[in-house]
């Protein structure tokens, strides 16, 4: 046994016993306590993350704020909470799961009072790197708690309640958003954070119990820096490859300095006798095959829709209120097939839990290849609610198969792996999907286009087809404001009010061609990846999930 499994051994509800607190097959009154009081802090922060998106214009608005300046109230915050998910997880393990999440809890709350107290853009950047510090405390630390307050039998059940809260959130945070910019102002987006911070702390304070590694090893800090570094370059490669085009020397530069910033993480971890993350963990198969299923997870989640919100907001011209509102038969069920996907991981299995959601994820790709411009609910409601079952499953399956596989003493490691590896696949899912919708608009819109007009149009339809801006808006699903945009322009070319009716409304039509087409392959693409992951969810070890893992420290 290393170094590392020998000073480690812990007691999910005290400081000084060998026995995990999980070992008795009993869940306590005080697990569910702990179980609500982390459910608090998490909805605090998924709203957080949902209903900002929501407030971007008043914010622009009010703070004087240009586009590159907005996107870092996004960015600053994603970077930060990235690149620091792992080794915050790792540093809760050491100091303390209950002191992780109160210094989460806490810092959060603060930093979102100083968000709504900003009065430049500069301020409210700042403000939000803090809640990115602080967040990334706080959610390993959240799941970290679970894993040491409940049995192995019970913990799948713990984590599919957990993800319900993010359902619940998911749901909830554009139409509260929407509510409180458009009736308050947009600083009430982040202090609505401060009743729940509160309570979580109170609930912390009083319920949770604290579970640490009995004897703390020194920090890795050699491996934390190369470990952030690596994921920050990363993260900023995916969040800016669209910009900056992908095969561009910064995009791959990004790329390239994060791989080898991974290569010395590795070095750096085999050299340290007490690592941030012991390879071993590795050994444990599912454990490995849940970080990547997460990963598949998201990537096919944000498919779904993040691009499907460019359909209804864009292609259809709802508002962003009505396009939440569209999407609550996903959202609802989530909320309901995360616990029932807990359930189903203790009844069934893992390995067919996760094979189940990813069938169901498959099927809802395949149902929203039927989209037709004019589609309403009958058409996009069924795949939703399919969808919803498959995220749900498929989330609390594979948050089991990493949190669950690994030992007690690794809670917030592993919890930190699987907060990182759900962030990177949802910049995936945007990424990758995003880059691919561009190519095929650059590659297809220009031959819908002259199509749509007979070889009419003449010059302007020429001009129209290669213009980068217009296929920018296509991407969109060409919005009601681009058409607006379109006939202003023809109008001051000189056309008469027929001629730029009767033009807009073929281009307009041709661009919502190309873009359904563009995004029936992209639902397609998804399908396969789905697939995917259902073949590779049959390399899970429903044993390997059930309890602490040792033999990999051995």
């Amino acid at each position: 046994m290393t170094e590392a499994s020998k000073s480690t051994t812990e007691h999910g509800g005290s400081l000084d016993s060998a026995v995990p607190a999980a070992s008795s097959g009993k869940t306590s009154r005080a697990a569910w306590l702990s179980l609500a009081t982390v459910g608090v802090g998490i909805m605090m922060v998924q709203l957080d993350g949902t209903v900002v998106v929501v407030a971007n214009p008043a914010i622009a608005k009010d703070l004087d704020a240009g586009l590159n300046s907005l996107q870092w109230v996004m960015t600053g915050y994603l970077l930060v909470l990235a690149g620091l998910l792992i080794p915050a997880g790792t540093l809760v393990d050491r100091i303390g799961r209950k002191k992780g999440l109160l210094i989460g809890l806490v810092g959060f709350t603060i930093a979102s009072v100083l968000c709504a107290l900003s009065n430049t853009i500069e301020l409210l950047i700042g403000a939000r790197v803090l809640q990115g510090v602080f967040g990334a405390m706080m959610i390993p630390a959240a799941l970290a708690v679970i894993k040491a307050a409940f049995p192995p039998e019970k913990l799948a059940t713990a984590i599919g309640l957990f993800s319900g809260v993010t359902a619940v959130s998911l749901a909830g945070g554009p139409l509260l958003g929407g509510v409180m910019v458009e009736h308050l102002t947009w600083q009430w987006v982040f202090l609505i954070n401060l009743p729940f911070g509160v309570l979580s702390v109170v609930m912390a304070v009083l319920f949770v119990r604290e579970s640490r590694q009995e004897q703390p090893e020194p920090l890795d800090l050699p491996g934390g820096v190369a470990l952030t570094l690596s994921i920050v370059s990363l993260v900023w490669a995916l969040t800016h490859g669209q910009e900056d085009g992908w095969t561009s020397v910064r995009t791959l530069g990004y790329i390239g300095l994060s791989v080898v910033l991974l290569i010395v993480f590795v070095v750096v971890q085999r050299m340290r006798r007490f690592p941030m993350i012991p390879l071993e963990l590795f050994r444990i198969r599912s454990l490995s095959v849940g970080c990547l299923l997460m990963v598949v997870t998201m990537f096919a989640f944000y498919a779904i829709i993040y691009y499907l919100n460019f359909f209804l907001q864009g292609l259809q011209g709802k508002s962003p209120m009505s396009a939440s509102v569209a999407l609550l038969p996903l959202t609802l069920t989530f909320i309901v097939s995360a616990p029932l996907g807990g359930w189903a991981v203790d009844r069934f299995g893992v390995k067919q839990s996760l094979a189940f959601g990813a069938l169901c994820i498959t099927g809802t790709s395949l149902l929203l290849l039927r989209l037709e411009g004019d589609s309403g609910v009958a058409t996009v409601g069924p795949p939703l609610v399919l969808g919803g079952v498959g995220v749900g499953f498929m989330m609390v399956a594979a948050t089991q198969a990493i949190v669950g596989s690994a030992p007690v003493q690794k809670a917030g490691t592993a919890s930190g792996m699987q907060q990182s590896m759900s962030q990177l696949g949802s910049l995936l899912g945007t990424a990758v999907f995003g880059a691919f919708l561009a190519a095929f608009v650059n590659n297809r819109f220009a031959q819908d286009l002259r199509e749509a007009f007979g070889g009419k149009g003449g010059q302007t339809v020429e001009q129209l087809a290669d213009d980068k801006q217009v296929h920018k808006l296509i991407e969109l699903g060409f919005p009601p404001s681009a058409q607006e945009a379109l006939e202003k322009e023809l109008t001051n070319a000189g056309m008469s009010a027929g001629q730029v009716k009767e033009f807009s409304a073929t281009m307009t039509q041709a661009a919502h061609d190309t873009f359904l087409n563009g995004l029936h392959t992209v639902f397609l693409i998804s399908a396969g990846v789905a697939v995917a992951a259902a073949l590779l969810s049959l390399l899970v070890s429903n044993e390997d999930t059930k309890g602490d893992q040792m033999a990999a420290f051995l």
